[in-house]
């Protein structure tokens, strides 16, 4: 455990330049959105504009999951640092999952800094402010266990899916260099093909899952004055898990394969 950790932290060594200068950006936007939210609410139809300017980080936390875990490896081969870190006394999978760590905590930590910008901008935008404040029923959710729960469960929902997409992005590269002359076109190939396979098998794979105990994300609607409780249970999380699980053991196999030979 003690070179995992090691590896952690040669890893985030070599991040955290990144990640303070998009944790910066983001705040920085997002204050600059909460001081202009003022004024833009006086403008005809402008009292949304900056609450949906701040949902623009997400975005770059989005394109950044898909790719993230392509170019981490990527980096390796480049910098001819791949048999070095490969040589290391770790399995493969070990290798994958040190890496998988630094850009999870990198990314959802953005993704947290990105949430807290727009729940700022939100709360000094007058007709935002005004609209939950003056709602019963959504005070009353925000002030219940359930919300709590769910938040949690929704978080961790949320790490899981961006884990995924990260190990997607590892494995079509691991795969990508079994043929080095067209890796990158195989890692595209691959890659496409994971997600095509997870669409198409996906709702099977739910299936079956909702024989498992789920957690269950709890809202309440009041629509036509009539206040319902909605209850929606996450069918995707344990497939999401064992196919992340799957990716970064296959992938993790072959990278030790490599080493062997």
């Amino acid at each position: 455990m003690k070179r995992w950790w090691s590896m952690v932290g040669k890893e985030w060594r070599g991040t955290w330049t990144l990640l303070a200068v998009a944790t910066a950006a983001t705040v920085a936007f997002d204050i600059w959105l909460g001081i202009k939210t003022a004024t833009w609410s006086l403008m005809h139809m402008g009292e949304g504009l900056a609450v949906g300017l701040s949902f623009i980080p997400f975005a770059g936390v989005g394109i950044a999951t898909v790719v993230a875990g392509y170019f981490a490896m990527r980096g390796e081969w480049q910098s001819h640092t791949s048999m070095r870190t490969l040589s290391y006394p770790l399995s493969g999978t070990a290798v994958l999952t040190s890496k998988l760590a630094v850009i999870l905590f990198n990314l959802v930590l953005v993704t947290l800094v990105a949430a807290a910008g727009v729940w700022f901008v939100a709360s000094r935008t007058p007709g935002f402010r005004m609209m939950m404040t003056s709602d019963p029923t959504f005070m009353a959710w925000v002030r219940s266990r359930e919300f709590l729960t769910s938040g949690i469960w929704v978080t961790i929902s949320g790490i899981l899916g961006i884990a995924f997409m990260v190990a997607v992005g590892m494995f079509s590269f691991v795969i990508g260099t079994l043929v080095p002359r067209i890796s990158g076109l195989i890692a595209v190939a691959v890659h496409v093909l994971v997600w095509y396979l997870c669409f198409a098998f996906g709702p099977h794979a739910m299936y079956v899952a909702s024989f498992l105990p789920n957690p269950v994300i709890v809202g309440f609607d009041n629509a036509l004055d009539l206040v319902r409780r909605i209850e929606v249970p996450l069918l995707p999380l344990w497939p999401t898990l064992a196919v992340t699980a799957v990716l970064l053991l296959v992938a993790g196999r072959i990278l030790g394969s490599e080493v062997d030979a």
